[in-house]
C-alpha cells in the first residue's frame, strides 16, 4: 500500500487539526503570553487589505505558538472547527504530498466552505509552496492564509518572486529581555517607552527607573545565559536546556533544515564554519583566515556557508557603514550569533558570571540583536551595522537612516571601564544625539560631555529590558 494515500494523509491531518473533534485548541499549544508578532499577525489579517500573512524567524521562536493562539482566538469567536486548516511540512508524509493535493484533500472530505483560515508551519519545505498559495489565494477570495518559514531569506526571495500585493511578511526573532522578563514573572512597570530618550529626563527620574529595574539584573544574567527561546525560559536544569538547544541547532537545522533546502557539499563544512564563528560572535570576520583555518575549504564555499547560517536566522551580519566625513577601511563584515544563548551552548566553558571577555561578548550580541530588531520592527529601511575609521576607532553598533540623527551604541562590560579621546564613539560623536554607551555596573548611569560630543551611560539590564519594552508598544 502508498505510504502517501489519502486515507493516510487525512489521518494525519485529524491529529494535526484536534479541534475538529473537540472544538479546541489544545491547552499545552497555547501559551498565556502574547508575543508582539502575535498582535501583527493578528492585525494583518484583520485589516482590509487581504494578504497571506508570513511569519518567518528561526527554530522555537513561537512562530508556531502564535497559529494555534489566533486559531484558538478564531474558534472562540464562533469560526467553525472545520473551516480552520493546519499542517506542517515537518512532517515528512506531508511533505511528500505537497500543497497543492493536501489542500484539495482538505477541500474535497473536510470543507468546502467559501471561507476558510490556512495555517501552514515550516512552509519553505515546499519549494513550490509561493506558487500554489497565490493560486489558492487568488481562487478563494474568502481565504485567509498564515505561513511560517524558518529559512527567512529563502521564504522572502520567494514572496518578492511571486509579485507583491498579496504578501505580509513578519520577523518573529527570538525573546528580547522584556519579553523574556514577562514569561518569567517579573516584569516591571516602568513608565518609559524610548530608551533613547533616558539622556532627556531629570536625573532624580533616571535614578527612579535604573533602580526600580536592578532586581532584573540576575535575570539578565540568566537571559544572557540561556538566550530568548520560550522552551526554555523556566526551565530549571540549565545544563539540560543548553544541551537540548545545541541538538535543536546542530541536528535540527544545520544537519536537517538547511542541506534539504540548500546544495551543501559537506554538512561536516558548515557545522565547523558555524562553530568558528559561534567561538568569534562579535568580531570581524576574515574569510582568508577562515580558510586558512579549514583545509579544502575555498573562500567562495565559506562565504556560501555563511549566506546559508544567515538565511536559517542562526547568525546576524553587521555590515561596515560609511558615516560621512569619515575615511573607512576596507569594509568587512562583524558575525553575531543570533541569540546569546546559542553562543552558550554551543561554546562550553564560556562562564559569563567569571570572565568579563565573556561577559562582553555575549552582551555586544544581545545588544546588537535588540538595536536591530527595535529599529527594523519600525522600519525595514534603517541600516544597523558598525563603523569603523582607518585609525581603527571602532562603534560596536550604527543606526542610519536618510534624514535621521545617527544613532551610535557601545558596549563597556569592564568594571570602572573607561572612554578614551580615541574611542569610537568620541571621534564619531555628536553633540545633539548623545552615544549610548552600555555598562556592567548599575551605578554607571547618567549624561556626560566628552570632547565635541555627549554621552549618555546606562547599565546593560536597563538599557535591554527598555528597549525590548519600546518595541511592544
Amino acid at each position: 500500500m502508498a505510504i502517501v494515500n489519502e486515507s493516510n494523509i487525512l489521518s494525519i491531518l485529524y491529529t494535526m487539526n484536534p479541534w475538529w473533534q473537540t472544538g479546541a485548541v489544545p491547552k499545552t499549544q497555547i501559551k498565556s503570553f502574547k508575543r508582539n508578532g502575535y498582535y501583527t499577525c493578528k492585525k494583518a489579517l484583520e485589516s482590509d487589505l487581504r494578504r497571506i500573512v508570513v511569519m518567518s524567524g528561526a527554530r522555537r521562536t513561537g512562530k508556531t505558538t502564535i497559529m494555534y493562539q489566533i486559531i484558538s482566538e478564531l474558534l472562540e469567536q464562533g469560526v467553525k472547527p472545520q473551516n480552520i486548516l493546519f499542517f506542517t511540512f515537518d512532517h515528512p508524509v506531508i511533505r511528500m504530498k505537497g500543497l497543492e493535493k493536501l489542500i484539495n484533500i482538505y477541500r474535497n472530505n473536510i470543507s468546502s466552505e467559501e471561507k476558510f483560515w490556512l495555517f501552514i508551519d515550516e512552509v519553505q519545505f515546499d519549494k513550490n509552496w509561493t506558487h500554489y498559495l497565490k493560486m489558492v489565494y487568488d481562487m478563494n477570495p474568502l481565504m485567509q492564509a498564515v505561513a511560517t518559514g524558518s529559512a527567512s531569506a529563502v521564504v522572502e526571495d520567494n514572496v518578492r518572486e511571486s509579485g507583491a500585493g498579496r504578501w505580509t511578511v513578519i520577523k518573529i526573532p527570538t525573546l528580547s529581555f522584556y519579553e523574556y522578563c514577562h514569561i518569567k514573572g517579573v516584569a516591571l512597570d516602568i513608565d518609559i517607552d524610548n530608551v533613547f530618550k533616558m539622556h532627556e529626563l531629570s536625573k532624580q527620574e533616571q535614578t527612579h527607573i535604573i533602580y526600580g529595574l536592578k532586581s532584573l539584573q540576575v535575570h539578565m544574567m540568566r537571559y544572557l545565559q540561556m538566550g530568548g527561546f520560550p522552551e526554555l525560559v523556566n526551565a530549571e536544569d540549565i545544563v539540560y536546556a543548553q544541551k537540548l538547544l545545541r541538538e535543536d541547532v546542530m541536528e535540527r537545522a544545520i544537519k536537517h533544515d538547511l542541506p534539504a533546502i540548500y546544495e551543501i557539499r559537506s554538512v561536516d563544512e558548515l557545522e565547523k564554519v558555524f562553530l568558528y564563528l559561534c567561538f568569534n560572535s562579535s568580531s570581524i570576520i576574515n574569510l582568508e583566515a577562515m580558510s586558512k583555518e579549514f583545509t579544502g575549504v575555498t573562500r567562495p564555499t565559506i562565504e556560501k556557508y555563511i549566506t546559508y547560517l544567515e538565511n536559517a536566522n542562526l547568525i546576524n551580519i553587521s555590515k561596515q557603514l560609511n558615516i560621512s566625513g569619515k575615511k573607512v577601511l576596507k569594509s568587512k563584515n562583524k558575525i553575531y550569533v543570533s541569540d546569546s544563548g546559542i553562543r552558550s551552548a554551543v561554546v562550553l566553558g564560556a562562564d559569563i558570571y567569571t570572565n568579563d571577555t565573556e561577559l562582553g561578548y555575549s552582551l555586544e550580541t544581545a545588544v546588537y540583536k535588540h538595536v536591530k530588531d527595535y529599529y527594523l520592527a519600525q522600519n525595514s529601511l534603517y541600516e544597523v551595522g558598525y563603523t569603523r575609521d582607518g585609525k581603527g576607532a571602532e562603534v560596536d553598533v550604527v543606526v542610519q537612516y536618510a534624514g535621521q540623527p545617527i544613532q551610535y551604541v557601545e558596549t563597556k562590560m569592564k568594571n570602572n571601564s573607561s572612554i578614551s579621546d580615541e574611542d569610537g564613539i568620541v571621534v564619531y560623536g555628536m553633540k545633539d544625539t548623545p552615544g549610548y554607551v552600555i555598562t556592567k555596573n548599575e551605578n554607571d548611569y547618567g549624561l556626560f560631555d566628552r570632547e565635541n560630543t555627549h554621552l549618555y551611560r546606562i547599565p546593560a539590564f536597563a538599557f535591554l529590558y527598555l528597549i525590548g519594552k519600546g518595541k511592544n508598544i
